[in-house]
């Protein structure tokens, strides 16, 4: 019975110990001072359906704020290390205070010690991570060099119908013409692919999100195209938010976790083991 009762105490112990060291989700910044493909009135109208919806579709978040490009730096620096899941939203422009124009920040900018501090940046319009001050100094080693694998977001003219997790999970999807997909065989350690919303029925797809192994970092992408200003970005943003708010990774601890990997302890199956 003692042994019992010890075996119980230490396989808790180690349960309690991965729930404290997993992510709450955190706050909430929405840039829009700059865009790329994407006119500064449409992102303004995109944030404002995520800054006046989010917290009551998804209340596990936190504040949610609007920031200049001057503020999001040392926002997204204050909240490296705050143990939280933190989300940047931005419109196809990336702010020059959390990575320098050109690539010459290879490691630890703001944007890399961010996302690998197990924080989110969620991209909508143009190629993620290519756009910033000068036009699109970053390029394509933009993502590459923040995200420290081969990938690249070519396939204009992707036509793109919601996937079975697109009408679970982002039911504001529609189908769209995407130009800048994320390639699933691209995505390799240190990321996985964890959601995709909307593929062409093949490797590419958008809106998707790409997770940091083992980690609460993520990048999601929302319908990166220059076209249709009346795509439902900022719903599906909040879609997507609400999806990462159910993963296991950002639950706030003491939440139940469903069988995801987990196991689920009890009492009858630790007494069935002796």
């Amino acid at each position: 019975m003692v042994r019992n009762i010890f075996a119980l105490f230490v396989v808790l112990l180690m349960v309690t110990c991965t729930v404290s060291s997993w992510a709450e989700l955190g706050d909430v910044a929405i840039f829009s001072e700059g865009t790329g493909w994407i006119s500064k009135d449409n992102a303004d109208i995109q944030r404002a359906i995520v800054f006046d919806n989010l917290k009551n579709d998804v209340p596990a978040v936190g504040d949610v704020v609007y920031a200049t490009d001057a503020e999001i730096g040392p926002w997204a620096e204050e909240r490296i290390d705050d143990g939280k899941a933190d989300i940047l939203i931005i419109f196809g422009w990336f702010p020059t205070t959390l990575y320098t124009p050109g690539n010459v920040q290879v490691d630890d900018s703001i944007a890399e010690r961010f996302l690998y501090g197990g924080n989110i940046i969620l991209n909508c319009a143009d190629y993620a991570f290519y756009v910033t001050e000068g036009g699109g100094a970053n390029g394509e080693n933009g993502l590459k060099t923040i995200i420290n694998i081969n990938a690249d977001m070519w396939g204009g003219g992707t036509a793109i119908t919601p996937t079975d997790d697109g009408a679970k999970y982002t039911p504001s999807l529609e189908a769209f013409t995407s130009e800048r997909p994320f390639k699933s065989d691209q995505i390799v350690d240190p990321w996985s692919v964890e959601a995709i919303f909307g593929d062409n029925g093949e490797t590419f797809f958008d809106p998707g999100i790409i997770k940091l192994n083992d980690s609460s970092g993520r990048v999601g992408i929302c319908m990166q195209e220059p076209n249709n200003g009346d795509l439902p970005r900022g719903q599906v943003l909040i879609e997507m938010i609400d999806f990462i708010s159910q993963q296991a990774d950002v639950l706030p601890v003491g939440t139940p976790v469903e069988a995801k990997g987990k196991i689920t302890v009890t009492w009858g199956d630790l007494k069935a083991s002796q």
